[in-house]
């Protein structure tokens, strides 16, 4: 589906990031990966070209906008376009309301919407240009789903599916599509973290399936088929669409 097409991947040097980067790969895809975790992203690049990818790599905070910059000039001296970006980088705290400070906001925010915004900014122009491109952009069910203690996340996340959708009426005249994902329980490092706090994988099955009907997490890969789809010109007439990847949770009561 992704055959000859250019791609930019954030946050690739773990969870979501990298499994999509593995399933871009396997399509043809050429590689831009940023992420600021220097040596996981050497790691992923490193195993992606040898097994014949064609990888670069942009060590970078997205928050900064020398960071977008920079991935875009690396997409366009290497490969001559930028054709699909993944906005995926992001981090995620919780914590009582009132005990929050301005910069432990403003850090979130920044790396989770900011950095959306920067890197967009950074590849529209040159996919108008172009008169193509696709934006897809990891936003989270807890866009619309909360709990207690997750303002600045959420906040985050339901910024994104605000953007996509303003993107994508502003610019669908002239060959951009953009669209955003809403994970659920995802196999990434994280989670796989919280489940050894919690003395293994079959103490958290039980809390994924108070939230999720899937009794299982969904894995990287998983999300990196949807993302690859919607990258697709198979997808070609969906834009500013937030989609679900949540195992029913968002449809659940």
């Amino acid at each position: 589906m992704l055959t000859g097409k250019t791609a930019i991947i954030t946050g690739a040097a773990s969870g979501i990031g990298a499994g999509t980067a593995e399933v871009f790969a396997e399509q043809g895809s050429n590689l831009v990966l940023v992420d600021r975790d220097e040596a996981g992203l050497a790691a992923v690049a490193d195993a992606l070209a040898a097994n014949g990818a064609r990888v670069e790599t942009v060590a970078g905070d997205v928050a900064r906008r020398d960071t977008a910059e920079q991935a875009a000039a690396r997409a366009l001296d290497a490969f001559g376009a930028i054709d699909v970006l993944f906005n995926n980088a992001g981090i995620m705290h919780s914590g009582d309301f009132r005990d929050w400070d301005e910069a432990r906001w403003d850090d979130l925010l920044d790396i989770n919407l900011r950095g959306i915004y920067l890197m967009c900014r950074a590849v529209v122009p040159q996919m108008l240009e172009q008169g193509a491109g696709s934006i897809v952009n990891t936003s989270s069910v807890m866009a619309f789903l909360t709990e207690p203690g997750y303002e600045a996340y959420t906040t985050s996340k339901a910024g994104i599916v605000g953007l996509t959708k303003a993107l994508a009426v502003s610019y669908a005249d002239r060959g951009l599509r953009v669209n955003c994902i809403q994970p659920g329980w995802i196999d990434t490092p994280m989670n796989r973290k919280l489940a050894d706090e919690l003395g293994g994988m079959d103490n958290l099955i039980p809390i994924i399936r108070k939230q999720q009907p899937l009794p299982r997490m969904i894995t990287t890969r998983e999300v990196g088929n949807l993302v690859a789809f919607l990258a697709s010109d198979l997808a070609s007439g969906i834009s500013g669409a937030a989609i679900p990847i949540d195992g029913a949770a968002s449809a659940a009561i």
